[in-house]
């Protein structure tokens, strides 16, 4: 027997120095191998997306990409991290080279949809949600994108039936309410979109577009000043979201801060050129400079800015809207009229267009055409300010000062900062013979406009008392 059998005893093998440092060094290499992984970069790539630092996440998931070029999950995440840097087109390549390796990825076609979504590119971004859908029919981020493109071509309805499908599969998805919510703003049901928009932030209160979906609510129904809070909070907690800086521009131009509106837009443009309501916001602001401002063609400006707007959406209603009014400053009031019912037509419950229209029948003292498009623009939106002033302005001119009188203190009521409501007041008043409330109209008027014309106008009537 041999020794060991005899003793039972382990028989120690003792193993060279040189032999002990090799296996240390091969331990470590397999070590240093693991951590410079495709799968750790992968890892690593997530963890900066989930803490938005995209720059970094992006530098994770090329060094992946580099180490294996056959996932189509890395493609798909850097892609997405494109899209969160508004690098679109780098995205959609990703997404492409995604969708070369495996044509069934769902995720690489929502990934591109989004960023078609946000280039404007409105029929392509439909395409890959309906194929995004047909592969994965219970994936809520399909229906969302795809109810973003239909809200982005005006088929609202629509897109309210996609993100009520989304909320079905996943009530809990803030996305669904804030893009219904958008859906709601723009046909006017505006306790709908800012109960979604609360909604939206309860469950998530890092959303930008939350709080820029409640802006617009705001906006609507003349809460200037909280239109402004919420895209504060919008752009402070993303300032690259176009969309905050334009609403907050059109809360400014309510509030007659015409150059900050243009500063905003511009920034907005910066952001993102493809945002045809950064252009119309911008034209509407160079329209309201017109009257004051003769240093530049603020009208031909505010002009090319409507057909930019078109150009980038010829289904964006507001754009037709805001163009109709530059052919009003234009004295073009037919074509003006043309413009605000292709808006209408694109949009019926677009209840601003009514009332773009019945001020183009104001001038043309069409008087009962212009009562039945403020009538529609009330019934759409009872909140609406200068409905109420412009039917009270037609009543007026047709003699019945009772109901002008009623509108009219409608109009101050919804929007007490409204300069041109106190000054079809006061119009009213001197017809009512009371030049006393006239006159504390007119001061009210000149107190609160910026506007050289309508301030020359309530001095006129100052000289008639």
């Amino acid at each position: 027997m041999h020794q060991r059998e005899r003793t039972g005893r382990k028989k120690v093998v003792v193993l060279p120095a040189t032999l002990i440092v090799l296996a240390v060094i091969a331990m470590l290499i397999t070590s240093c191998t693991l951590m410079d992984s495709p799968t750790e970069h992968y890892k690593k790539g997530n963890t900066y997306y989930a803490a938005k630092q995209y720059e970094k996440a992006l530098d994770e998931y090329t060094a992946a990409i580099s180490r294996d070029s056959r996932q189509a999950i890395i493609f798909t995440n850097r892609a997405l991290t494109y899209n969160a840097l508004g690098q679109y087109d780098f995205a959609i390549a990703d997404c492409n080279r995604a969708l070369a390796i495996n044509s069934n990825f769902t995720l690489a076609y929502i990934t591109r949809a989004s960023a078609y979504n946000e280039m404007g590119q409105y029929s392509l971004a439909l395409d890959d949600c309906n194929r995004a859908i047909s592969i994965s029919p219970r994936n809520a981020l399909g229906y969302l994108n795809r109810a973003w493109a239909l809200n982005a071509t005006g088929k609202y309805e629509e897109a309210i039936k996609d993100c009520n499908r989304a909320i079905d599969i996943d009530p809990g998805l803030a996305i669904a309410y804030m893009n219904r919510a958008w859906s709601y703003n723009e046909i006017g049901l505006y306790d709908q979109a800012l109960a979604d928009c609360n909604k939206t932030i309860e469950l998530d209160p890092t959303l930008p577009l939350a709080y820029v979906n409640r802006a617009w609510a705001y906006n609507q129904t003349g809460g200037y000043d909280l239109a402004i809070e919420d895209c504060n909070n919008a752009i402070e907690l993303d300032p690259n979201v176009a969309i905050a800086y334009v609403n907050r521009a059109w809360a400014n131009l309510m509030k007659g801060r015409h150059d900050i509106a243009i500063n905003d837009c511009n920034k907005a443009i910066e952001l993102n050129p493809h945002l045809p309501i950064s252009y119309t916001t911008r034209a509407w602001a160079y329209f309201e400079k017109v009257s004051y401002d003769f240093t530049r063609d603020w009208l031909t400006m505010g002009m090319d800015d409507c057909d930019t707007a078109i150009n980038l959406n010829p289904n964006f209603a507001l754009a037709y809207n805001m163009r109709a009014w530059g052919y009003i400053l234009k004295e073009l009031y037919q074509l003006a009229i043309v413009d605000a019912t292709k808006a209408i037509q694109l949009n019926p419950k677009f209840a601003l267009a009514y009332t773009t229209r019945a001020w183009a029948y104001v001038n043309l003292s069409q008087w009962e055409y212009a009562i039945k498009d403020c009538d529609k623009a009330i019934e759409l939106n009872p909140k609406l300010a200068q409905a109420y002033d412009r039917r009270a302005y037609c009543y007026y001119r047709l003699g019945d000062m009772d109901r002008a009188l009623q509108d009219s203190n409608m109009a101050i009521q919804i929007d007490y900062e409204m300069p041109v409501a106190y000054f079809t007041r006061a119009l009213i008043y001197i017809e009512k013979g009371d030049l006393i409330k006239a006159r504390q109209d007119v001061d009210r008027c000149i107190e609160l406009t910026d506007d050289p014309d309508l301030e020359r106008a309530a001095k006129q009537i100052l000289n008639l008392q």
